[in-house]
């Protein structure tokens, strides 16, 4: 593996530089590369965070082939990062055809439900969670929590060729964060989603975490233990008033 690969990310046929993250591409031959479509004219101005409910970044990509879908990354339960096709250049088949051909799909290594651990598994801590399917959750392990806010960071930030995903929150309205399906469906909006905001059960979470990250500002042993209080503790919204301050 060629060491440049440690520290980047394939943007537009470019090698551009993610120094807060571990990352292999997609050039190191060990690393699946999915085939998906050329993206075309369509913009890249979404970024859609997945949990996959399996144990390894190697039977993610095994189920997703054999289910005929596609993700340009995933977040292994160490932070790892790999990169399986480029962010702006492929359209991948994640989140639906109106999401898809503009968007960065991002799955994170997670059993979910905590009937699907095992000894060994580095996923050591559940919670009660009304919000989630069958109201009860498997946290990410913190080094996958927070590589996920220093991705959403990283492609949220100005000047990435081919790519222009706004910091907006979709899941933040009046200092409330959803924890799951949107009360209404925009056909599409740019920014920041969960793959629970449109009908399925998981994202929400690690977006959570991500939020108090970049805009709270809060350490990760912080933002992790708020997440966790709020994810035992919400049904629907988490209040984030408490965070924003008067200018």
């Amino acid at each position: 593996m060629d060491a440049s690969q440690g520290s980047s990310l394939i943007v537009s046929g470019k090698d551009l530089p993610a120094p807060n993250l571990n990352i292999r591409n997609y050039r190191d031959h060990e690393v699946h590369q999915f085939t998906g479509r050329a993206r075309g004219d369509y913009p890249t101005n979404e970024v859609i965070i997945h949990e996959t409910v399996t144990r390894s970044a190697a039977s993610t990509v095994a189920v997703l082939e054999r289910r005929g879908l596609s993700v340009h990354l995933i977040v292994d339960p160490d932070g790892l990062v790999t990169q399986h096709g480029d962010l702006a250049a492929r359209r991948y088949t994640h989140a639906g055809t109106r999401h898809n051909r503009v968007s960065v799909g991002i799955e994170v290594v997670n059993p979910y439900y905590p009937h699907l651990l095992r000894d060994g598994l580095p996923w050591t801590d559940t919670i009660p969670a009304r919000w989630a399917h069958k109201d009860a959750y498997v946290l990410p392990t913190p080094a996958q929590a927070e590589a996920t806010a220093q991705l959403i960071a990283w492609l949220t930030e100005p000047g990435l060729p081919g790519i222009d995903i706004p910091r907006t929150w979709i899941g933040v309205r009046e200092h409330k964060l959803r924890m799951g399906r949107l009360p209404e469906q925009p056909s599409r909006r740019e920014g920041i989603w969960a793959h629970h905001y449109f009908g399925h059960a998981d994202g929400a979470w690690l977006v959570l975490y991500a939020w108090l990250r970049i805009e709270a500002r809060l350490d990760p042993e912080a933002a992790f233990t708020h997440a966790r209080r709020f994810g035992e503790e919400t049904r629907r919204e988490v209040d984030l008033s408490q965070y924003f301050f008067p200018v």
